[in-house]
């Protein structure tokens, strides 16, 4: 069995968009344990398309394909589909009444959107007006929206599919740390290997945080070989099951009933939005101020004047206040701060750009300490996203594994 996907846009060749889709239909296909075998990017021309997708039908054994479905000039994909499955299009009276339902008689693309291949078995599109489809051949086509939140939620019933007409020859476990580099937890990968044949195993660095994926064609073998990595670096596991760091401190702050705020400076407010992209934060958090000038932590947290003109904005004592000013406004149990120099300008000989303080403020005492970047770092989205991933897993390793952060 093998899987190819199809990804169809000029503007993904061009660059004006990034390829979401192939990232995110891979990502949600392995823990399911079907793993993509190539990812092919097509343009909206009509015989590099037609040829494309032909090609590809005579690699894989099952296609996915996004984008080209709507109702303008360059959405070819169905009229491709059709002559290489040698079918038609026809009108469907259901589409139709779904299309009309959700946005009403005057929809202006009705009767293009409502028209479908006919012999294909269709996906239902809740949030867009174009529907996927499968159209079963020698290579299996599953056609979805380019659209990458329509794409997203039509996924579960790709999923479906596959598990209803496959049998899998492989399965998925995964395991996730914190505040470790892939340098100082590959050797122990490639030993593991070695001693366990017939598992491989891959390992994804992100900002702060590592990914370990565990393949084989035996499931009852993959649990042990992850276990006794989770064993080895047990103070930095935070999940099996989800990527995102903020997952498991927001798990452990609602059980455990206690709340999260936060002072910020140079991450403009993405250590809050981090948080609130999860239904259920106000569980927890109770917010974040923002106080990206001098001038606004003085007056909504309190800052000293006297520090900032001494010690200046991007210092240990001026963090250290401003979690003071959090700590008052909101009474929180938890209080996390930084502020600092993302660039990429601003930075000095004594306090270059990356140079970024913080606390995290517990009941029992104040941690604070400069966040550890690679001096290589120097692109303002990464400082940001580093430094606010590194404070959310010091702080779950505190709360879990008693770590104290800055260690």
């Amino acid at each position: 069995m093998t899987i190819e996907i199809i990804s169809i846009g000029n503007e993904l060749l061009a660059g004006h968009t990034m390829n979401t889709n192939a990232s995110k239909i891979a990502q949600a296909l392995l823990p399911h344990g079907f793993s993509v075998d190539r990812i092919t990017t097509l343009p909206d021309q009509l015989p590099s398309l037609k040829e494309g997708i032909q090609e590809a039908m005579e690699r894989a054994s099952f296609l996915i394909i996004t984008g080209g479905l709507g109702p303008t000039g360059d959405d070819l994909t169905r009229g491709v589909m059709a002559e290489l499955y040698q079918t038609t299009l026809e009108h469907s009276e259901k589409i139709a009444a779904d299309l009309i339902r959700r946005f009403g008689k005057e929809l202006p693309t009705l009767s293009d959107q409502a028209m479908v291949l006919k012999g294909a078995t269709i996906i239902p599109n809740p949030l867009g007006t174009a529907p996927g489809f499968i159209l079963e051949g020698k290579s299996v086509a599953i056609v979805l929206p380019g659209v990458p939140s329509q794409m997203e939620v039509m996924l579960n019933e790709v999923v479906k599919y596959l598990e209803k007409k496959t049998s899998k020859n492989h399965y998925v476990e995964t395991l996730y740390l914190a505040l470790l580099s892939e340098q100082e937890v590959d050797p122990y990968l490639r030993k593991l290997e070695q001693e366990n044949p017939g598992i491989d195993i891959g390992i994804c660095p992100g900002y702060g945080t590592l990914s370990i994926y565990f393949h084989g064609r035996k499931k009852k073998k993959l649990i042990p070989v992850r276990n006794q990595i989770a064993k080895h670096f047990h103070t930095h596991v935070y999940s099996t099951t989800d990527k995102r760091i903020e997952v498991a401190l927001h798990e452990w702050m609602v059980k455990h009933q206690k709340t999260l705020a936060a002072g910020e400076s140079c991450s403009g407010g993405h250590l809050a939005a981090t948080l609130t992209a999860l239904p259920g934060a106000s569980d927890y958090f109770l917010g974040s101020i923002v106080s990206y000038s001098n001038h606004l932590k003085k007056t909504a947290l309190n800052v000293s004047p006297k520090t900032l003109e001494t010690k200046g904005a991007v210092s240990k004592e001026t963090v250290i206040e401003m979690g003071e000013g959090v700590k008052k406004l909101t009474g929180a149990d938890y209080i996390i701060t930084l502020s600092g120099i993302a660039g990429p300008t601003g930075g000095t000989s004594d306090k270059p750009v990356g140079t970024i303080w913080s606390t995290i403020q517990t009941p029992e005492k104040t941690y604070v300490g400069l966040i550890p970047l690679k001096p290589s770092a120097k692109k303002r989205s990464i400082l940001i996203r580093y430094s606010v991933t590194y404070l959310l897993a010091s702080l779950y390793r505190y709360l879990t594994y008693n770590i104290e952060p800055y260690t």
